[in-house]
């Protein structure tokens, strides 16, 4: 780590006592308060993964999911939205230099959410594209001045070509409140919808782009950090905050002194959350070294981190149920910080990026030497 990412990390710290105590009313609001995202703006933590030529911190990726995981351990809403907004931080950095141009450029301070089904329409036009859409969900929306959304590409017969990641700000999309689920409840991941904007080809995110940044020709052009998968970052960013959450339960069971006979139970689930974290970790630190020598990663180091990525999710949904357990009934009371991570902890492994059965389909087929480039998320 560097002198400016260790002050990132001190930051966060500094932050942790006052998200802990207040987690439960921040599920009540049903939102993260919009002063604590800018102090965590204030901390550095949404540049950390941004080119240091829009001054950004170029951090490597564990340190920014180091400061994810311990806000996540106080407050899961709060490091799930930190995480989100972070991410997109490192995909900008992948758009043409027009783009983040537009948006750093102009406000140093703008901030990315996100919903990447592909539920938008583009259509060829002058200069870029018509985009129509309506996306049920977008983490951090409310906390965002552009959002990247997918849409699938049209040619002149109507027919999709392209999954692509489309670029708009806020003036083109209206945000519609629907989230209301049992978890994660202060995420505010409300949907957004678009109607006939017009998006310059620039601000688009399509094959070509994915193929360029896999060339290492072209990649050998960008820094380090923006080699890595394109299909790593933006899944491990919706995993370490399940982890993060499961090992705040942990903190929760531990000042609860549970007895001593659930000591074997809690010592496993304890252990999966370490082993979890250092897979996690690991396959990061290794894809990033590859970059850093300006070499493609692997199929075989993608599948396997993609694979454990979701396993570390899975693991920690499961710890935080043994801690429950062993708390016993009292863990289920509305004001017991268990059950709350638990409900943030079920609704976070819903997303698709971590799907255990998606992840270890695509590891089998890769074993067994079939094709997986229809299924490479």
């Amino acid at each position: 780590m560097s002198e400016a990412t260790d002050a990132v990390i001190s930051g966060v710290r500094a932050m942790l006592p006052e998200l802990a105590r207040d987690a439960a009313a921040v599920e009540i609001n049903g939102a993260v308060d919009s002063a604590v995202i800018e102090r965590l703006t204030e901390t550095g933590l949404f540049r950390m993964l941004r080119p240091a030529a829009y001054g950004g911190l170029e951090a490597d990726p564990v340190t920014f999911f180091r400061a994810v995981r311990l806000l996540s351990r106080s407050c899961p809403s709060t490091g799930f939205v930190a995480s989100i907004l972070g991410a997109h931080e490192w995909h900008l950095a992948l758009f043409d230099e027009r783009a983040q141009a537009d948006v750093w450029g102009a406000d140093p301070a703008a901030r990315l959410a996100s919903s990447y089904t592909p539920d938008g329409q583009l259509t060829p036009t002058e200069g870029g594209y018509r985009l129509t859409g309506r996306w049920r969900t977008s983490t951090g929306i409310h906390h965002a001045t552009w959002a990247v959304v997918g849409a699938l590409l049209l040619d002149e017969k109507g027919e999709p070509v392209d999954f692509v990641g489309t670029l708009v700000p806020a003036t083109d999309y209206r945000i519609e409140e629907r989230w209301d689920p049992t978890g994660l409840r202060a995420v505010g991941a409300d949907g957004i919808a678009v109607e006939d904007a017009f998006v310059p080809s620039y601000r688009t995110f399509g094959a070509r782009e994915r193929m360029l940044q896999e060339d290492p020709a072209w990649a050998g052009k960008l820094p380090p950090l923006y080699r890595m998968p394109y299909s790593v970052i933006h899944t491990h960013a919706v995993a370490v905050p399940v982890i993060g959450a499961a090992e705040g339960a942990y903190d929760a069971l531990l000042a609860d002194r549970p007895e001593a006979a659930a000591a074997p139970t809690v010592a496993r689930a304890a252990t999966d959350l370490h082993v979890a974290w250092r897979q996690l970790t690991g396959h990061l630190e290794r894809l990033l070294e590859r970059a850093e020598r300006n070499e493609p990663p692997h199929t075989e180091s993608v599948v396997r981190a993609r694979r454990d990525q979701s396993l570390a999710a899975e693991r920690a949904v499961r710890a935080i149920g043994s801690f429950l357990d062993a708390a016993g009934p009292e863990a289920w009371e509305r004001r017991h910080p268990l059950q709350r991570a638990w409900r943030d902890a079920q609704v976070a492994a819903t997303n698709a990026a971590n799907s255990v059965d998606q992840t270890l389909s695509i590891f089998g087929r890769w074993a067994y030497g079939l094709d997986i480039t229809d299924r490479w998320w």
